[in-house]
């Protein structure tokens, strides 16, 4: 496979030779891995908004590290504990030359709300009770709990226009009928699996852009994005991987931690797990992961630095905690205990189980930058402390369905299983609720803790967090929470994934940490 890539790069490289490398300066042309799958911008999925971004725009906006700033709300105040107002930027027009009003704020976020489809914002919103204008420019949001993260998942809502009306159907926005934003480009056309231009707004509220058009070719494979880099087809690549960073020797490269958290779970609330055996194959009478010991001597024996040295290259930050640094909730001072071969045996005995068991992991083969190798290096290490661990790898497609509900009474599948997931919002918060608390299918905290891990405490103390307005104090709520579910070895976290950029060398990007590739982000010198 290599050599064919080598071939396709070397071609391109020829051909680079000939073609005209420098674009104008007021054309973009980028390499993008994703595909959007929707024009409707209340429909969530990471590529649509990476790409709508640029069309439609929220209250708050996020800096590079996902901290929240100003965006088309200047300011934002807790009234009481369970009402936010909103004051929202004058002079704002949408792209069909509309003045931005608080009537068009309510009814975007009424309609984010209301939204059906797996796929929506809903989640991000279950607070809201209600959103009421109190003035031309202001707007109430009334929450049904207290609710101190609500300014940043309201900021995941775009901003569209009232007078598109109820019912807005998909190929409306697709055509650009009814995609309306205030952002800083126009949508000009989306052709489905090949590519999305955009034309720079001339009536944009802040900075002008320098790009008069940007055009977002949608490259899913890495070579072909690399060969459209080399020939000049596009002036900028996302998604680059380590094994190809050799080929951009005339290029310019950047690269962030993101936000994208790998870690392994496990099932701690089984009595018997499915994919655990005693040493002589025979079922086991009691789970081993519900053991403490155990679990810690998994967390001891996984050695991240050599992961991310030998495997992972460039191309991840390992990680002990649930969001990198700069994210609110990192906590600087904790550290998992290092890796330590021997203490992990010693562990293991401790826990009951000196001579080992039988395990079977499970992973994506197709999800995450190695995810499949990533398991084996970790089976390579259980086994060297007496745990005898084969891995089992599937495509997402088939994994997801198993993995979340395959097995009895509609329960996670698999014992040990690899998992990904990052604080979309900046805010370890989110990973707290939904992967970390146990599961309460009436409130939906805990809707992803999929091995069941479950502690009073800690539960005490992201409940707490939640309903805390001051953010110091929240803060080290969420610090403390995180802490004690990483000793208890609620999950195992790996790494960090890094997202990396390959460009021309006249061009400079400001890399963010949610991977999103922002024509606004990327300058020419």
């Amino acid at each position: 496979m290599w050599n064919v890539v080598k071939k396709v790069l070397a071609g391109a490289l020829a051909a680079s030779c000939l073609a005209t490398v420098t674009a104008g300066a007021a054309e973009l042309k980028i390499g993008y891995k994703s595909e959007v799958t929707s024009a409707d911008p209340h429909v969530l999925n990471g590529a649509n908004r990476n790409i709508w971004n640029h069309v439609y725009e929220s209250l708050v906006a996020k800096d590079a590290q996902l901290r929240p700033k100003p965006g088309l709300a200047l300011s934002w105040r807790l009234v009481n504990p369970t009402l936010w107002e909103f004051k929202l930027r004058p002079n704002v027009k949408f792209q069909n030359g509309a003045v931005m009003t608080a009537d068009d704020v309510k009814y975007a976020i009424d309609r984010a709300m209301h939204q059906t489809g797996p796929r929506t914002y809903r989640s991000y919103l279950k607070d809201v009770d209600s959103v009421s204008v109190s003035g031309p420019l202001t707007i109430q949001v009334k929450t049904k709990v207290v609710s101190p993260t609500l300014p940043e998942n309201i900021g995941l809502v775009a901003i569209i226009p009232k007078s598109l009306g109820e019912n807005i159907p998909e190929d409306s926005f697709a055509t650009g009928k009814s995609a309306i934003g205030t952002g800083p480009y126009k949508f000009v056309s989306w052709a489905h699996g090949q590519k999305i231009v955009l034309a720079k707004n001339p009536d944009y509220w802040g900075d002008k852009e320098p790009w008069d058009t940007v055009t977002i070719q949608f490259i899913p494979r890495e070579p072909a994005r690399a060969a459209a880099l080399l020939s000049g087809s596009v002036d900028i690549i996302n998604d680059v991987t380590a094994n190809m960073e050799s080929s951009f020797k005339d290029y310019k490269l950047t690269s962030v931690t993101s936000y994208m958290l790998n870690y392994l779970a496990l099932d701690e609330y089984r009595d018997n797990s499915p994919y655990i055996k005693g040493v002589d194959g025979a079922p086991l009478q009691k789970n081993p992961f519900k053991n403490l010991k155990v679990r810690q001597a998994l967390m001891t024996a996984i050695n991240r630095d050599g992961i991310i040295k030998f495997l992972m290259k460039g191309d991840a930050t390992a990680s002990d905690q649930l969001v990198p640094k700069g994210f609110f909730g990192h906590d600087a001072g904790f550290k998992l205990p290092a890796y330590d071969l021997a203490k992990a045996k010693a562990l293991l005995a401790e826990g009951g189980y000196p001579n080992g068991f039988q395990l079977t992991m499970h992973c994506t083969n197709n999800r995450y930058i190695n995810d499949a190798k990533l398991c084996e290096a970790i089976a390579q290490v259980f086994n060297q402390i007496g745990i005898k661990t084969d891995v089992a790898t599937m495509p997402f497609s088939v994994y997801q369905t198993r993995v979340f509900g395959g097995g009895a009474n509609g329960e996670p599948e698999f014992s040990a299983f690899l998992l990904g997931t990052g604080a979309v919002t900046g805010d370890s918060g989110t990973l707290l609720t939904s992967i970390i608390h146990s599961g309460n299918k009436a409130s939906g905290i805990g809707a992803n803790n999929y091995g069941r891990y479950a502690n009073k405490d800690v539960d005490a103390l992201i409940d707490k967090a939640v309903s805390t307005t001051d953010e110091k104090a929240r803060e080290e709520l969420q610090k403390k929470a995180a802490q004690i579910a990483l000793q208890d070895g609620a999950i195992i976290p790996l790494l960090h994934l890094n997202v990396a950029w390959a460009m021309k060398k006249d061009l400079s990007i400001v890399p963010r940490a949610d991977g999103f590739t922002m024509a606004t982000d990327i300058r020419k010198k």
